[in-house]
Formats: C-alpha cells, structure tokens, sequence
C-alpha cells in the first residue's frame, strides 16, 4: 500500500512517501481502505520525538490519527460492523506505529462513527480529533454552561474552529487570540471577543473586561509563561484544559480551588455519532479545510508548524 511514513525522529524531511505492507486487523478491529486523513499538531510533535513517556512507536511509524474511508476487512470478534461501511474516527492508540497516513488502517471498532451520507470524506476526516478534544474539554470536563466565559487560545487553528461553535452551542461568552487576518474567520465562527495576541497583551485585555477572570480556558498555546497565565485568568472555581503540557505548579490552583488538568484526547466512535448530526444541521460550523494529497505530507507538517494555518489540513488519499 501506498504510505508515508518515518524511520527516525525529526523534522518534516524524515516522513518518506512510499510502500510499506498492508497491516491485517487484530480481532476486535476493522481495516478500513483509507479515503483522507487531517493533519494535527500532535502528529508533527510524536515526529519531532516528544511525549515518549506517554507513546511509544514501533518504526517505521506511519502518523495519523484521524481518517475517512470504508470498512474493507472484518476481525473475527466484530459483529456490528459490516465490509461497506463508510466511516470516520480517531484511531488514537499508546503505541503508534499502523497510522492513518496510508491507503489502509487498521481501527478498533470503539473509535468508529458512520460518515453522515450528507459529507464527504473530506469533510468526515477533518473532524474527529478536534471535535472529540473541544466536546470532551468544553462539555465533559469543564461543563461549560449558559452564561458562562471562555477564552479559546489559537481560534483559527483545528481546535479553535470547533471549539469556537461548541462553545457557543453551550451558550458561552468567548474569547479568543488569532491574527488580524483570521479576525472575520474566527468571527464568523462565533467569537464574541477577538484579540490579536502578537499586538497586544491578550491577558491585560481580558482582565479589563473579566476583573473576576474567566470561568474556564482552553489553552492550546506553548511558551513562556502561557501556563501560568491560563491560571491567573481564570476566576475561584473556574477551570483550565491544557492541550498540549502538564498545570503549572502553581499555589493558586489549590488555594483558589482551579480545576486544572492536561487533557488527552480521547477515542469515543459513541460521542462522535452524537455530534455529527449538529454539524450536519448546522448547529455547529464546519472549519475550513484546506486540501493536500498524501504525497504532500512533508509540506501540509512544514505549514502545520507554520503557526498560519486556518482550520483544518486534510490529505486526500484515494478516491472510493
């Protein structure tokens, strides 16, 4: 089967495009002949070799995560599935190594969700991972609620353009950072308050409007101080997700009673057939998405590292 893949860690010049075998699935999976798959941040971190005391890789490593495309092989447990099906989900797994950047994935069938007949597969692809991230950070962990204030770091990027409209569907005030050309984009999403964070002091900005500070954040951001500032933002109560470190060792997390925890994604084919059908009524926008073939992957990472990307990068792998 047509792959990319990587041998060693690094930069986006150790993914190669070529062939590797196709993987056979394990007795509770499915392999499903792959249609399109995102590319995600965390694809280009686990490439460049961070986060190894929590996933291990198997090389030649074939990244990805999220996919689209049709059910082709059935393990022996699997009996509500069928060969046909089309579907999407995130095929996370603690031990990479079958991705979904390749013509074939195997996938258990706990991750799977039908593709709604009224999206195509590059649509399906791009929503799993972020869907799943900012409903599971927002709904599940935060509880945010009618009423309630958000700030929504990197509004543009993938999980910024769903968790935009999630948290509005929840009935939140957000907040978020973009540039100032992906002002309208994130606008348009359903930011209530849009700051440009290479301009000005977004903190200083947020405490002027919120003195009380924020009842959650949703910070996707690495860097100097980012951390600590999503706690002294937050009011007594409220509640931080980390996408991407660990909570800073902070005192005013206990003493001001914050709920802060990094939070990881999680795989759930149950939860992502409830959202569906509010992207699919409109209830929740679908990001843009910009489209690249799989021969492309060593530039879709190189503009995912960017820091300019709006929505989503989808790679088309085949037609089906």
């Amino acid at each position: 089967m047509k792959a990319v893949y990587y041998k060693s860690h690094g930069g986006p010049d150790v993914l190669e495009f070529g062939k590797l075998p196709v993987p056979a699935p394990e007795d509770n999976q499915v392999l499903v002949q792959v249609a399109a798959v995102s590319v995600n941040p965390i694809d280009r971190r686990l490439r460049n070799g961070e986060l190894q005391e929590y996933i291990t890789r198997t090389f030649p490593v074939v990244p990805g995560w999220d996919f689209s495309g049709r059910i082709v092989k059935l393990g022996k447990n699997v009996s509500d599935w069928r060969i046909g099906d089309e579907v999407i989900g995130l095929a996370f797994t603690w031990s990479i190594q079958h991705g979904t950047y390749a013509e074939y994935v195997p996938v258990e069938t706990s991750c799977l969700a039908l593709k709604p007949r009224e999206f195509s597969f590059i649509t399906g692809a791009a929503l799993p991972l972020i869907s799943l991230t900012a409903w599971q950070s927002l709904d599940e962990y935060a509880n945010l609620s009618d009423g309630q204030t958000v700030l929504i770091q990197a509004g543009a990027g993938g999980v910024g353009s769903v968790a935009i409209p999630m948290a509005k569907y929840l009935g939140a005030t957000v907040y978020t950072t973009a540039r100032k050309e992906n002002f309208e984009y994130v606008s348009s999403l359903g930011a209530d308050h849009v700051i440009d964070h290479t301009a000005t002091d977004y903190a200083t900005e947020i405490i002027a409007r919120e003195p009380d500070g924020l009842d959650m954040v949703l910070e996707s951001l690495l860097g100097e101080g980012v951390a600590e500032t999503a706690i002294r933002l937050t009011k007594t109560g409220g509640c931080v997700a980390f996408m991407n470190n660990e909570p800073p060792p902070m005192a005013d997390i206990i003493d001001r009673d914050i709920k802060a925890e990094f939070i990881h994604h999680r795989p759930d084919g149950d939860m992502l057939a409830k959202l569906l059908p509010l992207f699919v009524r409109g209830e929740l926008q679908i990001p843009k998405i910009n489209v690249m073939q799989l021969a492309e992957a060593q530039e879709a990472h190189r503009l995912s590292e960017s820091g300019r990307t709006r929505g989503k990068i989808v790679l088309h792998i085949q037609d089906l």
